[in-house]
């Protein structure tokens, strides 16, 4: 059995460019009140009739506003790693290439 996850990336091409709130809950994990709240502050959202459409391209590039830096992880765990496992911790799933 496969894992089910996937990185955004490779999700991104098949994802919709504009989404309604329920949808968007879903996609970023998020309550839809508080996701109406954030694409209004972002400049968004679109209002066709009496839905609202949120665009994801736009929301995304607001949501990069908030990303917090990385942190080292403290020296009382680092040491407890062995060798192996602090390689993998000093790359990101972004360093890592396809077999």
């Amino acid at each position: 059995m496969s894992n089910s996850y996937k990185f955004y990336s490779d999700t991104k091409d098949i994802m919709k460019k504009y989404v309604n709130a329920t949808e968007g809950a879903i996609i970023y994990g998020i309550s839809k009140s508080r996701i109406m709240v954030l694409a209004s502050e972002a400049g968004a959202v679109y209002k066709v009739g009496n839905s609202a459409l949120i665009n994801t391209d736009i929301f995304e590039m607001y949501l990069e506003k908030f990303k917090e830096p990385t942190r080292p992880l403290p020296k009382h765990i680092w040491n407890k790693l062995s060798g192996e496992d602090k390689k993998d911790h000093n790359s990101t799933c972004f360093d890592k290439k396809d077999p």
